[in-house]
């Protein structure tokens, strides 16, 4: 079909905005892929200092769905794949240098797509701390009943579900939180 075998100038503007609607599509997909791709690559040949103000810039709507260490900030408004293979001294490391005390900080590792376990908060009394557990295959959302306490409570946390002992599990009580919640 041509140009101009297209009858009317109504015909031609919708499928102009067709063409115009497609090419969008198309190239928010592309950019989509782009971004994707560089954090995963930014990431692979980044030095791995451990500190959190060397991390990858990220606008990923999923922290979940990217395996690693994440930390967002100023209540999530700042989000940093900081490492897609952190080390146990880069987990400790990276809360260390966080300010628990004036900041609002969440530390989440991504063992696989969908799992993670997250320490966040602020020391700030009326803020505090927490840890969550997510298992979004398996539907699973847990909360510590009693939250850490200690900088030193988190670094132990992440550490173990790094290691896979399934000591973070024992160390508080985690209750699950209904899906509707969720």
């Amino acid at each position: 079909m041509s140009w101009e075998a297209i009858g009317t100038v109504g015909e031609k503007i919708g499928l102009l905005a067709i063409v115009i609607f497609l090419a969008y599509v198309i190239l928010k997909l592309v950019a989509g892929f782009l971004v994707d791709v560089t954090i995963w690559s930014n990431t692979d040949t980044q030095e791995q200092s451990g500190d959190p103000t060397d991390a990858q810039e990220s606008s990923d709507d999923s922290v979940e769905a990217i395996p690693g260490l994440h930390v967002l900030s100023e209540v999530g408004d700042q989000h940093r794949l900081l490492d897609k293979n952190p080390t146990e001294e880069t987990i400790r490391t990276t809360i260390r240098g966080l300010d628990w005390v004036g900041g609002f900080h969440q530390v989440i590792l991504v063992t696989s797509p969908g799992v993670s376990l997250e320490v966040g908060g602020s020391l700030d009394p009326d803020d505090g701390l927490a840890s969550v557990y997510r298992d979004w295959k398996n539907k699973i959302y847990r909360v510590t009943r009693e939250p850490p306490t200690t900088i030193e409570n988190m670094e132990d946390l992440l550490v173990s579900f790094h290691l896979g002992d399934g000591r973070w599990e024992e160390m508080y009580d985690y209750e699950q939180i209904p899906s509707s919640v969720t």
